[in-house]
């Protein structure tokens, strides 16, 4: 067998006249800058798009109405200092006891701007429910529970529902 290149070789170099050259590393190079600039706009898009959303979030949350509250029990005295104790009737109207929950019969005990009632459970021990009396909003449910430092809630007298 006789290899005989000659005519290939003329073939190959008509080729590369009429071709130019094919810089393979210059093409790779334009190819890898236009991806990763490709990708920087289209990661500063989605970041435009996440501080919208964001701020748009933060911006509802801040001029949404307040949420509504329960009505407050009447204020029954003209000194807001020393409220008229409420009866457990008014206090009932301001939350809403779980299913088989009552009120006791005992009424409620006032001191200073603080009521208490006791609630009776189906199958466990009675709890304390704790009011407290602000000028201008009324009675609201403060606490539930067993009892309360009088220190912590500023009684300065004693009340049952205090531990200390």
């Amino acid at each position: 067998m006789t290899d005989n290149l000659g005519p290939l070789r003329q073939v190959m170099s008509d080729l590369s006249e009429h071709g130019g050259t094919a810089d393979m590393y210059e093409r790779t190079l334009r190819r890898s800058r236009q991806v990763q600039r490709r990708r920087a706009i289209a990661t500063g898009a989605a970041a435009a798009a996440v501080f919208a959303l964001g701020g748009t979030a933060a911006f509802a949350t801040l001029h949404r109405p307040d949420p509504l509250l329960p009505p407050a029990a009447a204020p029954t005295s003209v000194d807001p200092q020393k409220p008229t104790c409420p009866s457990t009737e008014s206090l009932g109207t301001l939350v809403e006891l779980p299913a088989g929950w009552s009120f006791a019969s005992r009424p409620v005990e006032c001191v200073e701007t603080w009521a208490a009632v006791d609630v009776e459970r189906p199958n466990a021990s009675a709890i304390i429910y704790l009011f407290h009396y602000t000028a201008g909003t009324g009675w609201r449910l403060q606490d539930q529970g067993n009892g309360w430092d009088c220190k912590e809630l500023g009684l300065t007298e004693r009340a049952s529902f205090c531990t200390s």
